[in-house]
């Protein structure tokens, strides 16, 4: 549903591994500079290692947000298997930060996925059992609101590509009907009208509806016929006529006074 190729790291995505890279060093090396963050038990240059694999790989969230979670909670979890963690927020950010971004940028597939992982990587923390609902709770919040966000992006953007076709589709047939205006004026032939007279009876029945605005289905019900069966005259008039699609045919219905247009007896 969501295409993710073409996509590459942002500024934004720099400054934030970046931003959290620094702070999570500084509550390893420093943590009396920062509020909150009490002194550290654990193996620094465990944590190091293991806090750089958590905050780095979120400069490529947008680009593989998949295996970027599957990094970074990887990294989580052996953290707790090898040492003390730091009482820091930096890499609980960087771990919702991974957590929306696996649902927002990836496909609907890859996200499930996803949420999958973070129930494993929850279990293997060796966390407390309110501490491990806790978590859940929290970065599965992070998740849905990254699909939520990624399935209204997808509607934005499908609209926003069907009204540009449609304003295409506008335009063509402006243009065409200013050039029949023109032709009618003018007194010019229509290129269009030389091709009516090799229609069959029937296909300038067909003619004649779709130039009414009728559908296929429609047709189909009025002149008791298969819809399969209207679909073949429409191709045929098309061929025959030497047109694109269906505006065209009502363009040159109106231009060939196959159909008229029926004013009100006050209009002159």
């Amino acid at each position: 549903m969501r295409a993710i190729v073409g996509r590459r790291p942002t500024t934004v995505d720099m400054v934030l591994a970046a931003a959290l890279t620094l702070a999570s060093q500084a509550e390893i090396w420093a943590p009396r500079l920062l509020p909150g963050v009490g002194d550290v038990t654990g193996s620094r240059p465990v944590l190091t290692v293991t806090t750089l694999a958590m905050t780095l790989p979120l400069v490529l969230r947008r680009t593989a947000p998949l295996l970027v979670l599957m990094v970074v909670f990887g990294a989580a979890v052996l953290q707790s298997w090898l040492t003390t963690p730091t009482e820091g927020l930096s890499t609980m950010a960087a771990m919702l930060v991974a957590a929306y971004s696996s649902s927002a940028f990836a496909a609907v597939g890859r996200a499930a996925v996803s949420a999958a992982t973070m129930v494993v990587a929850v279990a293997l923390l060796g966390l407390a059992e309110g501490d491990g609902a806790f978590m859940a709770i929290v970065f599965g919040s992070a998740w849905l609101m990254g699909f939520v966000v990624a399935q209204r992006s997808g509607q934005l953007q499908r609209a926003s590509g069907d009204n540009r076709e449609l304003a295409e589709r506008l335009s063509e047939a402006t243009a065409l009907l200013a050039e029949a205006e023109q032709r009618r004026t003018t007194g010019a032939p229509a290129a269009a009208h030389s091709g009516l007279a090799d229609l069959t009876s029937r296909e300038l029945e067909v003619a004649r509806a779709i130039a009414t605005g009728m559908t296929n289905a429609e047709i189909a019900a009025s002149l008791v016929i298969s819809e399969w069966t209207v679909k073949t005259h429409v191709a045929s008039i098309l061929r025959k006529l030497g047109l694109r699609d269906r505006t065209q045919v009502v363009v040159a219905a109106y231009e060939s006074g196959l159909v008229r247009v029926e004013l009100p007896p006050d209009v002159p």
